[in-house]
């Protein structure tokens, strides 16, 4: 059943059974996003309408109001939930291999993709068209900073342009390979499919294998 709105909540801002009104605000807008990747990664955004995410989230469409103006402003914080959890992930292992060695970031970046069908599909699939599309730069771009960030510091590099030309080549390469790989064009174990783009990284970059 989907949670009501409590009356105290709409009058004052105060503990509810110990949690306050903006943790138990941040908890609602946390099941909405969860909610909405659900759908937006099974069904297709274009499929998903307000009721489906309330019903998904057991939410009212007040709660969902409380938090979002449309469908569209919940794609964008789907966006940034799962493109941060990735760079959270990953940015640990780019600083590790020092913009040389790409097998940890990349071994984090495969895993926390591939592992789950819903983000390869909302990154890789519905940010071709629809409201995702104003996105479907920003991630590759996230990454190519995040990487360049912890790579230019080297001397030995090739020089810094052809470095994020390079490195925007990689990106994009390697997330098309991870929806064929989840659409079974690839048959290749997911440590197959990392030793392969850490071998298409050396041979993109320019850089030199350590």
């Amino acid at each position: 059943m989907a949670e009501e709105a409590n009356s105290s909540d709409a009058v004052v801002s105060r503990p509810y059974r110990g949690v306050s009104a903006t943790d138990r605000r941040e908890a609602r807008r946390q099941r909405l996003i969860e909610a909405g990747l659900e759908l937006f990664g099974t069904r297709g955004i274009a499929a998903v309408g307000i009721v489906d995410v309330c019903a998904e989230a057991g939410l009212t469409k007040r709660y969902f109001y409380e938090n979002f103006a449309s469908i569209d402003t919940l794609v964008d914080a789907v966006f940034e939930h799962v493109t941060g959890n990735i760079v959270a992930a990953v940015a640990p292992a780019i600083a590790a291999g020092g913009g040389r060695d790409p097998r940890p970031a990349l071994t984090v970046y495969a895993r926390a993709l591939l592992s789950d069908p819903r983000v390869v599909r909302f990154l890789g699939i519905e940010s071709q068209s629809g409201p995702l599309k104003k996105h479907r730069d920003e991630f590759p771009t996230r990454a190519v900073e995040l990487w360049f960030a912890f790579a230019a510091a080297d001397d030995a590099l090739p020089p810094p342009d052809e470095m994020r030309l390079n490195a925007y080549g990689f990106i994009g390469a390697a997330q098309q390979i991870g929806v064929a790989w989840l659409d079974g064009q690839l048959p290749l174990t997911m440590d197959q499919v990392i030793d392969q783009l850490v071998d298409m990284f050396y041979r993109i970059s320019g850089i030199a294998p350590s």
